[in-house]
């Protein structure tokens, strides 16, 4: 016999099916819900047993009334946990009281790592459609409902990952860490990897990220052998080309120990999923960086260095001086070059993109005051969409990013 420390049972027509699960199971103690009318019965119950368990009861005023019904499954509930139970020591029989009562038992108890029962049989009286004949009761214990719901949870799964809602994807699926349907549980076998991928790439962490959807697309691989569907093929070459554009940014930034336009581009794209998202604010710090890392990248093609750590002789003559006033630290005698600064050295060294920056200067400046409006810069005025889209399209255009992707949709 399996023992249980503690059951919960809907309690109601005959008697039979409630004592073959009771002796099956032999629990400490058992959690009744009954109506008013059922609440005797569990005295003819326990005669027919040689232990006896310690019984507790929740009534539903009204067991034809779903609300009452499932009020008094969660009050059920509410006693388990009170008692500091682990999840698996309780069993849920769903066999006994009306179809309301069974109903409700199951959507109070579905979203929980209990196990199930359900007292069925071989032979029914009233030619095979009435109750169970006594003695031809069977036990159903694989039947939880859980796998219903897990259906459920997988589609909330495609709905939040779509929405690039990678962190949300992975809390249901740790959530579901019980018996899964096997389709649904080498489903999430490879969505799992490929949102935590997605997830470090926005976070910008590319190594890791790489990393995580080649570890997807593997699982991918193996479902598509045991479930072949022809979106999710498609879908699998969408992981692919985002994979490759990863490889691009890890190899030529060095595994990140340098800049390269390639960074420029990832943040405008990143810039692009935060404005779909209506993160305004946060898609113009990301712009904002874009352009900034733009000059940086352009200004070490000149001088060999970073804008950041400036020996005072690369500078050209004639800004030399107010740039050593201005951007000098003092212990280093290095200079550190802001934006404009940057793009300044830039127009007098003759680059295409110091040119650009001063011609289109005045549009470029709007850019700088919206940001620094921000209250993730310096302010704690919101940005508009009417703004972020101008901004977006200014810098996409100044750093000539025309080409952008979006990440994989899941059918």
């Amino acid at each position: 016999m399996n023992k249980q420390k503690i059951m919960i049972m809907s309690l109601g027509g005959s008697p039979e099916p409630l004592i073959q699960s009771l002796k099956t199971h032999v629990p400490e103690r058992v959690v009744f819900l009954a109506s008013h009318d059922s609440v005797t019965l569990p005295g003819d119950v326990f005669k027919q047993l040689d232990f006896k368990p310690v019984a507790e009861f929740e009534i539903t005023e009204d067991p034809n009334l779903m609300f009452e019904c499932y009020k008094a499954a969660h009050r059920c509930l509410d006693r388990v946990r009170r008692m500091g139970v682990s999840s698996d020591d309780i069993m849920v029989d769903y066999t006994g009281g009306t179809k309301v009562m069974t109903a409700a038992l199951i959507l109070a108890t579905a979203g929980y790592h209990y196990r199930f029962n359900y007292v069925g049989g071989d032979r029914r009286n009233k030619d095979g459609v009435g109750t169970v004949i006594d003695g031809h009761e069977k036990m159903f214990a694989e039947m939880s409902p859980w796998s219903i719901f897990a259906e459920e949870e997988r589609r909330q799964v495609i709905t939040l990952f779509n929405r690039r809602r990678f962190g949300a994807v992975l809390e249901i699926i740790e959530s579901c860490a019980r018996e899964l349907p096997l389709q649904i549980e080498q489903y999430f076998r490879f969505v799992r990897p490929v949102a935590a991928g997605f997830l470090f790439w926005e976070q910008f962490n590319h190594k890791t990220a790489f990393k995580r959807l080649e570890k997807g697309l593997l699982a991918l691989e193996e479902y598509l052998k045991a479930y072949p569907a022809g979106d999710l093929k498609e879908f699998s070459d969408q992981v692919q080309g985002c994979m490759d554009f990863l490889n691009r940014i890890v190899k030529d930034t060095h595994n990140m120990r340098r800049m390269n336009f390639v960074l420029v581009e990832d943040l405008l794209n990143n810039a692009g999923r935060r404005i779909m998202d209506k993160r305004f604010d946060d898609a113009t710090a990301r712009i904002y960086r874009a352009l900034e890392l733009y000059g940086q990248v352009c200004f070490e093609e000149v001088a060999g260095c970073s804008n950041g750590k400036v020996k005072a002789e690369l500078i050209p003559e004639k800004l030399r001086d107010e740039f050593v006033r201005k951007y000098c630290d003092p212990g280093s005698r290095l200079l550190k070059l802001p934006l404009t600064a940057t793009f300044e050295y830039l127009n007098a060294k003759g680059h295409d993109a110091g040119k650009k920056y001063f011609d289109r200067q005045e549009e470029l400046k709007k850019i700088t005051f919206n940001r620094n409006q921000s209250i993730l810069a310096h302010g704690i005025r919101p940005i508009t969409e009417h703004a972020i889209t101008s901004i977006f399209e200014t810098v996409s255009d100044f750093v000539q990013v025309r080409d952008f992707f979006h990440f994989p949709i899941l059918p």
